[in-house]
């Protein structure tokens, strides 16, 4: 890979990911009566490209592991220096992925519950007690297991609520169900320095290996107990970025293979494997065996054209690049924000009277095209960003070596 501050490739699939994620949800937003949304809906559900997201961050935390902790001489058969032991180097992987992450995620559970107390209602927000074990769940990073528990028992036990005083396609009050796939997210960063660390290659690349073929064989409902431990694409961006580290390092290749070097044959590529993740997940194909790997290889396919970092994926064209970068970039507060800004537009519109008129329903849906990259812009600059840089110098005390122990010997 390059020696760029970002991977605009990357940054390319993070907006993807992040606007299949954008349609998937408006269904909160779209009655009935927009059958053209439905009618897409039949042929591509997008639940997949959660999935991307996952690949994408297995890539790229396996590469920076590796970076940051290159293995020394005598070292050759693990993935990442043991030079500071597992206590310094897991901790500052730990300090820099909290402060980057848990801020801004605790600031939405906080909002979410400030708008079921004070901007509820229509009931959009569901129940406050409700809610706030929601919260719970997604600020302590086990937001996957309480919601599989939920879809597992009875919805009515979480915050999933009918809407009863308006229309609506779906159940409201779930704007925290988005957390189950952070808090798998976390539930990763927090394992893999100790497996690179503790861990041979050969084990790493067995336990990979075979879990990737076991998963292969089961069958996994969307919404049942384990859709929501799925870890198919984070194995799959593990196991790329250790490949193109070791690519990149021994100098194999200066560049991607000759068929990949054509623009057209790329973007037309990528558009067919955003679709097929689209398509596997619809209808009854979701709860098959193997789609959820097969949505995992499109992904990998994906992130490992994006690993030569030849800004190869993304529009050529200034605007066009400009937006899929900012959007990139700020895929996680966009992630963060997006359900809530579409829960607070029912409640804006609920107390406006509902949306009745052609020109109502355009006002409608630019109420959060307005909205959303607005808080999404705010909560990077003045939560996500400096509380990040502040995550890497309280980081850097981790990775100064441990003090000799100097007690004298009797």
């Amino acid at each position: 890979m390059a020696s760029k501050e970002k991977n605009i490739d990357i940054e390319f699939l993070r907006a993807a990911a992040l606007l299949m994620i954008l349609f998937q949800h408006a269904e909160v937003l779209v009655s009935g009566s927009h059958q053209l949304y439905w009618n897409i809906r039949d042929h591509l559900n997008l639940w997949g490209s959660v999935d991307l997201f996952f690949c994408v961050s297995g890539f790229i935390i396996t590469r920076g592991l590796i970076q940051t902790f290159p293995p020394g001489p005598g070292e050759e058969r693990y993935l990442i220096s043991r030079r500071l032991g597992w206590k310094h180097t897991a901790f500052a992987f730990w300090v820099r992925r909290a402060w980057r992450l848990w801020p801004a995620a605790w600031l939405w559970i906080v909002l979410s519950l400030a708008c079921a107390l004070w901007l509820n209602r229509s009931g959009v927000f569901g129940d406050v007690g409700r809610m706030a074990r929601d919260g719970l769940a997604a600020f302590v990073h086990l937001a996957n297991f309480h919601w599989a528990g939920c879809y597992l028992q009875d919805l009515a036990t979480c915050n999933m609520m009918p809407a009863t005083r308006f229309e609506a396609h779906l159940p409201t009050g779930w704007n925290l169900a988005v957390y189950w796939s952070l808090s798998l997210e976390e539930q990763f960063y927090f394992l893999v320095p100790l497996v690179l660390f503790f861990l041979p290659k050969r084990w790493v690349a067995a336990a990979i290996g075979l879990s990737l073929v076991g998963l292969g064989l089961l069958s996994r409902d969307p919404m049942g107990v384990l859709w929501f431990v799925r870890v198919d694409a984070i194995l799959v961006g593990v196991a790329i970025g250790w490949y193109t580290h070791e690519r990149d390092r021994r100098a194999v290749v200066s560049g991607p293979p000759a068929w990949l070097r054509h623009r057209w044959l790329i973007h037309l590529l990528t558009i067919a494997l955003l679709l097929a993740i689209g398509w596997l997940g619809a209808g009854d194909r979701g709860g098959r065996p193997g789609t959820i790997s097969a949505i995992a290889l499109c992904s990998g396919a994906l992130v490992w054209i994006a690993s030569f970092d030849r800004d190869a994926l993304v529009p050529s064209q200034a605007l066009a690049r400009a937006f899929f970068v900012w959007v990139g970039k700020r895929s996680y507060c966009i992630y963060l924000v997006h359900m809530v800004v579409f829960f607070v537009t029912i409640e804006l519109w609920y107390r406006a009277g509902g949306v009745h008129s052609t020109g109502q329903w355009v006002a409608f849906f630019l109420t959060p095209v307005v909205m959303l990259p607005l808080l999404a812009e705010a909560t990077a600059r003045w939560v996500e960003t400096p509380l990040r840089r502040h995550g890497h110098e309280r980081a850097k005390v981790w990775l100064l070596p441990p003090a000799p122990d100097m007690g004298v010997k009797r």
